[in-house]
């Protein structure tokens, strides 16, 4: 009997000394908290550098009923990040390298690798850079319509201004005329207007190449992002919802 006794507590010794290991672990060495935003739904319309005419524009909606329920964030709203490409295949190997991070294990990684790594900008407005694009509102979310590039056609739907020519609407109201990061310069490349032109290869939201995939034609790529703070207030991050690209030709004027 003694001698079981003896056991007993040894066992328990054993016992009393993992559990103050893995109480020091955790309370000296701290647990990361991960403070988790819900990226802005699925796009409803997502253009491809195939597409053309009034193809060309981006759809999709924000996410703000859940983040605004958030109590450890302070949830800013959605920001909308573009990257022009003169290689299409430079720009297919960015958005692999991208999606590949875009899992809920990795947290902000998809965006810290499209905004750190790849450079991607912020889409600018005629009215200056919005951080975010799209402020949070109070609602479940809203319906955002991009489209960077003029398209002269007469259309059956007078009323679909979003699909001939530059226009950014929230929430089925006319927001702004999208300009790329210096809030000066159109997307309008083929154009010969103080504000249009070709890019250059010193810009900051150009992915440059000297071997173009076809002379003269440009890709753009497109991302949404929702985008908060938590306590210390530090930027946080959630998933990245690709937007899709389109082909500008600066050998035309209507794209």
């Amino acid at each position: 009997m003694q001698i079981e006794a003896a056991e007993r507590e040894r066992g328990y010794k054993f016992m009393l000394l993992i559990f103050s290991c893995c109480l020091f672990l955790l309370t000296g060495c701290g647990l990361e908290t991960y403070y988790v935003l819900e990226p802005p739904t699925v796009a409803s319309h997502v253009p491809t550098t195939d597409s053309v005419g009034e193809e060309k524009y981006f759809a999709f909606r924000t996410n703000d009923s859940y983040n605004n329920s958030l109590d450890d964030i302070k949830y800013k709203g959605t920001a909308v990040y573009y990257k022009i490409y003169t290689n299409l295949s430079t720009m297919n190997s960015h958005i692999s390298a991208i999606s590949a991070l875009n899992t809920s294990s990795n947290y902000s990684k998809a965006a810290k690798k499209m905004i750190e790594t790849y450079g991607y900008q912020q889409l600018g407005t005629d009215d200056g850079t919005v951080h975010p694009l799209i402020e949070a509102s109070s609602g479940s979310g809203q319906n955002v319509i991009i489209r960077l590039t003029n398209y002269y056609e007469d259309l059956a739907d007078d009323d679909a201004k979003y699909l001939n020519e530059p226009i950014i609407t929230i929430a089925d109201a006319d927001f702004s005329v999208p300009k790329r990061y210096d809030n000066k310069y159109s997307f309008d490349f083929g154009r010969t207007g103080n504000y249009d032109g070709t890019p250059s290869s010193d810009d900051t939201d150009v992915e440059y190449s000297s071997s173009f995939t076809t002379s003269d034609i440009w890709y753009v790529d497109m991302y949404a992002v929702a985008v908060g703070l938590d306590t210390t207030y530090s930027k946080l991050y959630s998933l990245v919802l690709h937007l899709g690209s389109i082909s500008i030709d600066a050998g035309s004027e209507n794209n």
